[in-house]
């Protein structure tokens, strides 16, 4: 019961008493809550001691996270045995217990290195309510089902659920078939799952198999392509498709009443590093979790910001979209004998340009870059296709003044429970052992 309240609180703080009139206000009030959190941490962790400004604190990645994490967590958890309890809740497929009362995951390790979060019970309640302020589509009095398709079950999930907002864990490690019958007897108000899993539902819906309605559609951990939103809009008859990105460093953004992914900038703040003149790599500083402090962390994520002020009248930094990660740049060379970056969204537009199909028909798609620059396209095309797609690479060389690696087509096909990449870039083996050996530290 206590919980309950505890997360009713924060949902009616977020949702109906912390807002802002402008950016001005939003960053004064950023400002002071940053004061206090950073007052904290140079208190209570060993690797931060005495620091109390920002630029004090040293910049961050997994790495550095993982090598210090004993010294930076407060809650006296030792990073082998958080370790060894989220692998065994892993393999056990069991995610209920708590380790010394402190919520312990671990990340999927999309970047290549694998990562541990700790969230104290208050940041999992305060979490389940900006949750449920963001995305539940009327009151919380009223009564609603999530079916939640996820890699992991969490205690962070668990703290969704009420006598009147029941909470439903699909594993996407087991078969679409296995979860079917029972997903078509909860038609839930809430579907939430990441996009290739959702296009799964969807093409179930269209062919009868299960009539879902649900209210709100949300996608979560991989990239949410123009094209895949189109076809889950039409496919559940919903004007917005919602995201998530959250990711071990915490709930970075999420989409608006009119579609546009903004900044959680009540929660976290984020510096930019800027790779061209909307491009950037957040540095994230979450001013609410005290059990790991996140700060100064840098994610090798890729987000564009938007050109316009969205309507909704919020000051929270707009997003045009989160287009990848900056490990799946491709590399071209340059007619200059330089290598030249060439960004995932350049890459799909071959893709998306070349193929001259109907939106809503366009099949699943990777394109990888191997360790040796060529490329190969993992798609379901035909020879008329292939060639139209090509051209678009040669056109796309032609006019950066890149020489057009080598091009191979295979087909298209989906590893069961991995994120699907539509644009990746191979790792070589200097690269693999320098992560290697940065988990292992």
């Amino acid at each position: 019961m206590f919980d309950q309240l505890q997360v009713l609180k924060y949902y009616l703080y977020y949702r109906h008493f912390l807002h802002f009139s402008t950016r001005k206000k939003l960053m004064r009030w950023q400002a002071k809550k940053l004061r206090r959190h950073l007052s904290f941490v140079g208190k209570h962790t060993k690797i931060y001691q005495g620091m109390t400004s920002l630029k004090e604190y040293p910049l961050a990645d997994k790495e550095f996270m993982m090598r210090h994490f004993n010294e930076l967590n407060t809650v006296e958890v030792r990073r082998k045995e958080a370790e060894a309890f989220a692998i065994k809740a892993e393999r056990d497929r069991n995610f209920q217990p708590k380790l010394h009362g402190v919520t312990v995951g671990l990340s999927s390790g999309t970047s290549g290195r694998r990562g541990i979060f700790l969230v104290s019970d208050r940041e999992r309640l305060r979490w389940a309510g900006y949750i449920l302020a963001k995305f539940l589509p009327g009151s919380i009095f009223h009564t609603y089902s999530i079916a939640f398709f996820m890699r992991a079950d969490s205690n962070l999930y668990e703290s969704l659920g009420s006598r009147r907002i029941q909470f439903h864990f699909f594993d996407i490690y087991q078969e679409m078939e296995s979860h079917r019958d029972r997903l078509c007897q909860l038609q839930p108000d809430i579907l939430v799952g990441q996009p290739s899993v959702l296009l799964q539902i969807a093409e179930d819906r269209k062919q009868g198999a299960c009539e879902l309605t649900p209210r709100v559609v949300i996608s979560i951990a991989e990239v949410l392509e123009r094209d895949q939103e189109e076809r889950l809009k039409q496919a559940f008859g919903v004007s917005i498709i919602h995201q998530v990105y959250q990711c071990t460093e915490g709930f970075l953004a999420a989409t608006c009443s009119k579609g546009t992914l903004h900044l959680n900038e009540d929660i976290v703040h984020i510096d930019r590093e800027y790779l061209d003149e909307r491009r950037f790599a957040p540095i994230v500083t979450d001013f609410e979790r005290k059990a790991q402090p996140i700060i100064r962390y840098r994610l090798n994520d890729i987000l564009i910001e938007k050109k316009r002020t969205c309507s909704c009248g919020s000051p929270c930094l707009a997003l045009e979209k989160i287009e990848g990660r900056e490990d799946d740049v491709f590399y071209f060379a340059g007619k200059n004998g330089k290598k030249q970056m060439v960004f995932p969204d350049f890459i799909r537009r071959c893709v998306l340009f070349g193929d001259t199909r109907d939106m809503n028909l366009k099949s699943d798609y990777r394109v990888v870059q191997n360790t040796d620059g060529s490329i190969v396209i993992c798609g379901d095309w035909n020879r008329d296709e292939k060639k139209r797609i090509e051209q678009e690479f040669f056109q796309l060389a032609e006019d950066r003044d890149l020489i057009l690696p080598k091009i191979v087509f295979h087909p298209c096909a989906c590893e069961l429970g991995r994120k699907m990449k539509r644009v990746e870039r191979k790792r070589d083996e200097k690269e693999s052992r320098k992560e290697k050996k940065n988990e292992n530290t």
